[in-house]
C-alpha cells in the first residue's frame, strides 16, 4: 500500500470506521531470527474471510502495509499472522518488533480478490517469507476437503517450513535454478493433472520472481485459468 499524508489515513479511518476491528495481541511465536507469529483477537461473527485474503495494519501515521492471515477462527475470534522482519528499519518491521501481548492494534478487515479454487485436485502455493501466511491459509482450506497440498518456499531458514508443518519444496534465497528444478521435477510427477487442469499454482511474494514463474509455468504446458497470482513486493517499490 502507498505511503500517504497523515491526513488521508485519518480520513480513510473515521469513513471506513466499519472495515477496522480493534485487536488485541494475545500470542507471540519467535520462528526464526526473522519470523515472527503473533496471534490477534477480536470480534470476527460478522467478518468474511477467504485463503489468501489481507489484512491492512496501520504501522505509522503515513503507512499501512498488508499481511495474510491464517488460522482465522469466529468462534474463539483469533487468527494469527507471520511477520518477516526483514530490516527493523523498515516501517512494518520496526511497527512488529514493537509489539507486546496485550497491545491494541486497529486493524482493516480482511479482504482481497477471489484466489483460491476449492474444486482443484492439487494445490501448489509458490512464494518467499511473505507468503508463509498464504500458503498457510490455503493448506488449511485443502486440509478441509479432499485435494492435496503442496508448497514450494524461498527462504533464509528452511527450518520454518517444518516448525509451521509446511512441508514441501524448498530453496535458498536467490537460487531461481533451484527453484525453477523444483517445479519441473513436480511437473513430471504429475503430468496428467496439469494435462487436465486439476491443478492451480498461487504464485505469491516477489513480483518479479512471480512474473517469471508464471512463463515457466505456461511453456510447460499450464493453462492460464490455473495460474493465480498476487504481488506482495517488489525490489526497490516502497509500499506495495
Amino acid at each position: 500500500m502507498p505511503s500517504l499524508p497523515k491526513w488521508i489515513n485519518d480520513t480513510v479511518e473515521n469513513v471506513w470506521s466499519s472495515k477496522f476491528k480493534d485487536c488485541t495481541v494475545t500470542y507471540m511465536e519467535t520462528i526464526t531470527q526473522h519470523l515472527r507469529r503473533i496471534r490477534f483477537e477480536t470480534d470476527l461473527q460478522d467478518v468474511q474471510f477467504e485463503p489468501a485474503y489481507a489484512i491492512g495494519i496501520r504501522v505509522n501515521d503515513r503507512d499501512f502495509r498488508n499481511y495474510s492471515p491464517f488460522n482465522f477462527n469466529k468462534e474463539s475470534g483469533t487468527f494469527d499472522v507471520i511477520f518477516h522482519i526483514h530490516d527493523t528499519a523498515a516501517v512494518g518491521s520496526n511497527f512488529v518488533t514493537q509489539l507486546s501481548i496485550g497491545d491494541s492494534v486497529k486493524i482493516l478487515v480482511p479482504r482481497g480478490k477471489r484466489f483460491y479454487e476449492p474444486f482443484a485436485k492439487i494445490h501448489f502455493s509458490i512464494g518467499d517469507e511473505t507468503s508463509l501466511g498464504s500458503s498457510l491459509s490455503i493448506k488449511e482450506a485443502v486440509d478441509q476437503g479432499k485435494g492435496t497440498f503442496i508448497c514450494l518456499h524461498e527462504l533464509e531458514e528452511i527450518i520454518a517450513l517444518e516448525t509451521l508443518h509446511l512441508y514441501g519444496y524448498h530453496s535458498p534465497k536467490n537460487s531461481t535454478m533451484r527453484m525453477i528444478e523444483a517445479l519441473n521435477d513436480f511437473l513430471n510427477e504429475e503430468n496428467e493433472a496439469i494435462h487436465n487442469d486439476e491443478a492451480v499454482f498461487y504464485l505469491t511474494g516477489n513480483g518479479e520472481r512471480m512474473s517469471l514463474f508464471r512463463k515457466f509455468l505456461k511453456a510447460r504446458g499450464v493453462s492460464p485459468k490455473c495460474i493465480k497470482s498476487q504481488a506482495y513486493w517488489i525490489e526497490g517499490k516502497r509500499g506495495l
